[in-house]
């Protein structure tokens, strides 16, 4: 089931152009992504968790690309700092002097069980899919049956993978900080569609843990 709202046609100016922007930021994000990633796998192609990280958030900005606009955009500091750092932290994130805490095929298995579970929940969000937390519509179906950010989950599964196999403090405290971002993210969407969408306390109901099931 699937409830979506119409897109507004006349969003103020402003809100199109920080969108616009962080548009421009997620292409220029994907172009360093598949510089540096790609070219840090194509010197060790061992390394298949480089190549999955690539794989996953280059997918990732391309759909931020081609997002639908949204009937509501939240344009408060918070939101929009916190949606930057999670359009680019990957540029912050360092293939090299790292230590693999566990086996490569171990992180690989990680990476694209989240991979494969992201796909699951952006498949059924369709082009509901953008960078600001915002009202683009109310998705009930699949994993979203499980908790009401299955894509942060999918992410969340990756990167644990990902950091497990390329462990460095640096690595670490990028993605620690992208999790209180994408924390910030889902509360500030949150509050939007509780105020615009009362379908969605019911949803709250239903499906009380926002990320980790039975933990959050």
């Amino acid at each position: 089931m699937s409830l979506t709202t119409r897109p507004t046609l006349d969003a103020p100016a402003e809100g199109r152009l920080t969108e616009w922007l962080l548009r421009s930021f997620a292409l220029l994000a994907l172009g360093f992504m598949i510089a540096r990633w790609g070219y840090a796998w194509l010197r060790e192609p061992q390394r298949s968790t480089l190549l999955l990280l690539l794989v996953s958030e280059g997918y990732t900005l391309l759909l931020v690309l081609l997002a639908r606009r949204a009937a509501q955009r939240d344009l408060s500091l918070p939101a929009v700092v916190s949606t930057i750092y999670a359009a680019g932290f990957a540029v912050l994130l360092a293939p090299d002097q790292t230590q693999a805490l566990a086996p490569e095929w171990l992180g690989a298995t990680l990476q694209l069980c989240g991979l494969l579970w992201q796909l699951a929940a952006k498949i059924a969000l369709g082009r509901s899919f953008g960078l600001l937390p915002a009202r683009r519509g109310l998705v009930l179906r699949g994993p979203y049956r499980v908790v009401r950010h299955p894509i942060y989950l999918g992410y969340l599964i990756g990167h644990f993978g990902f950091l497990l196999v390329n462990f460095s403090w640096r690595n670490a405290a990028v993605l620690a900080l992208l999790y209180v971002a994408q924390v910030v993210r889902m509360r500030r969407e949150e509050a939007m569609l509780c105020a615009g969408l009362p379908e969605y306390r019911a949803y709250q109901r239903r499906v009380p843990y926002r990320l980790l099931p039975f933990v959050y």
